[in-house]
């Protein structure tokens, strides 16, 4: 009378011994509008889910969100915004370093690397490659201008 139904298992990816991430829906941060095919989400790819979950991190400072609130999830930029007193050097370990706290975080994520913080005119430009479990480098690049001031 029931139907028989067959339970997958639930723990960690036999491939990379990480919990699987789960379906990740493919979001546009230009457009700031997720991704659609004939009306329907289009589900990213691992590398394309590692690079949201970092872009989301790089782009959510601490606690912006009540989603977010004592999570720890977040970068912290603002108060480095504006900041001509400030050498790159400094700035550039400081990003380093919450960048392997935060990133760590992710269960995918072995490590970064080439992290490092360039500015332009009134634009600052974040890169840095960031290491998987399955082996993969996913290279990102984040400009930053907020209230048309860098830092």
């Amino acid at each position: 009378m029931f139907p028989n139904v067959t339970l997958l298992p639930v723990g960690p990816n036999t491939q990379s011994g990480a919990a699987p991430l789960g379906r990740v829906f493919l979001f546009d941060f230009e457009t700031r509008r997720f991704v659609l095919q004939d009306g329907k989400p289009v589900e990213a790819s691992h590398e394309q889910a590692i690079y949201q979950w970092v872009m989301m991190l790089l782009i959510t400072e601490p606690d912006q969100y009540p989603i977010y609130t004592d999570t720890g999830f977040g970068m912290q930029f603002k108060h480095f915004i504006g900041r001509r007193d400030i050498p790159i050097g400094v700035i550039n370990s400081e990003l380093r370093r919450q960048l392997e706290e935060k990133v760590l975080l992710h269960p995918e994520i072995t490590g970064i690397d080439n992290a490092m913080v360039t500015r332009a005119e009134n634009e600052a430009v974040l890169s840095l490659q960031v290491q998987t479990l399955r082996g993969l480098t996913v290279t990102m690049e984040r400009r930053m201008v907020i209230d048309g001031r860098a830092f």
